[in-house]
């Protein structure tokens, strides 16, 4: 099954399109890959002596979550991802975060990332560096039917 992609913020219709070609072309998400503990030092710099990063990178984690998700990210514009091994020389763990602004086919993404979000996104995770384009094989958009179902209710709920 894998695990779950955001649609893009587009028409009900669109959406059946883009799972359809999901199905047959591989997704890719552009965004920020975020290392545990380069983010701990970039928020909050180095620990105490008394203090390890792995005692407090569990809240530093769910603190910047809810400020992402604060910045308008759906929950599962959050993902975990495995390390590559190009990168996994100093990472904390197996996974490392991957926040994902726009999902597409072909590096080509569905729609545009507003640039205040790509900045805003830059800003809590106290980076500089662009997003970038990751291969998202292990992961899938949901069934059209239960997203459009989801986001009805979202679009009820704001409404009433």
């Amino acid at each position: 099954m894998g695990r779950r992609l955001p649609y893009p913020d587009v028409p009900f219709p669109r959406i059946h399109e883009i799972y359809t070609q999901s199905l047959r072309k591989p997704i890719h998400a552009l965004g920020f890959y975020v290392d545990q503990g380069q983010l701990y030092l970039r928020k909050r710099g180095s620990p105490p002596s008394n203090v390890s990063i792995g005692d407090d990178i569990g809240a530093l984690l769910w603190e910047v979550r809810l400020e992402l998700l604060a910045a308008g990210l759906p929950s599962l514009a959050i993902a975990w991802v495995p390390i590559p091994d190009r990168l996994r020389e100093n990472s904390c763990g197996d996974e490392a975060l991957l926040v994902v602004l726009a999902t597409g086919f072909d590096k080509e993404p569905h729609i545009t990332p507003p640039d205040k979000l790509i900045q805003r996104v830059q800003e809590i995770l106290k980076t500089e560096e662009p997003p970038a384009w990751w291969s998202m094989r292990s992961f899938t958009y949901p069934p059209p039917e239960l997203w459009i179902k989801h986001k009805e209710k979202q679009l009820q709920q704001t409404k009433g």
